[in-house]
């Protein structure tokens, strides 16, 4: 199976906790090339700065500013394969971050990888630097996810990105109450059910898309079909 992890924070990690992680992870990294299968993921800009997208009546709304106002935020994420949640828990409790950032677990089977999903795992951004586009949920309030209609309008509208070379990966994750968090408590691994963040939204999905600037990327947004509906919040990765 198919698995996501959001990385979360509050901020930027003490120096020590970044001398660990750096000095840990080519170990790690070893242990997953042992593994083998599909593995991506990428850190996002620190600090944020997040947009808001939104379209009521054709009209679309920008707001500045992330869609939750949190001490934790997403920090970036890790697309893996696993052979069940058990597998996945011990893959990302193994990670160097883990031991100073939580990490959010949902099963993400759906996911549709574009053409330049290769290229962004090698951090390879000649084609356009890469963004993160979070759909936003809020729990109290129907949804169109199981809208057959608008499934297939997502599909198109990935596929029309993804010929133009601007479409990474995408899709909608298992539901809410799929999610796992994951933290270290005392030196121990602890699991609870549910996301890492405690409110009213969620994160419903996430397309990865490649744009010439924020301005650039926040149009594409506002063309997602879900904007119509939800909240797409625009944040761009972090670019070597």
């Amino acid at each position: 199976m198919k698995y996501l992890a959001f990385v979360a924070t509050q901020g930027a990690q003490p120096e020590d906790a970044v001398e660990y992680m750096h000095r840990e992870w080519p170990a790690y990294q070893a242990e997953l090339d042992l593994r083998g299968g599909l593995r991506l993921g990428r850190e996002l800009n620190h600090p944020p700065a997040a947009v808001t997208i939104r379209v009521r009546d054709g009209q679309v709304l920008v707001t500045d500013g992330p869609f939750t106002e949190t001490k934790e935020f997403v920090a970036g994420f890790d697309l893996f394969e696993a052979a069940d949640l058990n597998d996945a828990i011990k893959v990302e409790s193994r990670s160097p971050v883990a031991r100073f950032c939580p990490f959010e677990i949902r099963p993400f089977d759906g996911v549709v990888l574009g053409s330049e999903a290769p290229a962004f795992a090698k951090g390879d951004d000649s084609a356009g630097v890469p963004y993160l586009l979070t759909v936003w949920v809020e729990a109290a309030k129907p949804t169109s996810l199981k809208d057959q209609a608008v499934w297939e309008e997502c599909a198109a509208w990935r596929e029309e990105l993804d010929g133009r070379r601007l479409f990474v990966l995408g899709g909608t994750l298992g539901g809410v109450e799929t999610a796992t968090t994951l933290r270290f408590r005392d030196g121990e691994v602890r699991t609870s059910d549910g996301p890492f963040l405690n409110t009213e939204e969620f994160i419903a999905g996430i397309d990865v898309i490649r744009a010439a600037d924020r301005q650039r990327a926040t149009q594409v947004a506002a063309t997602h079909p879900l904007a119509r509906q939800h909240a797409i919040e625009v944040e761009q990765f972090y670019v070597g």
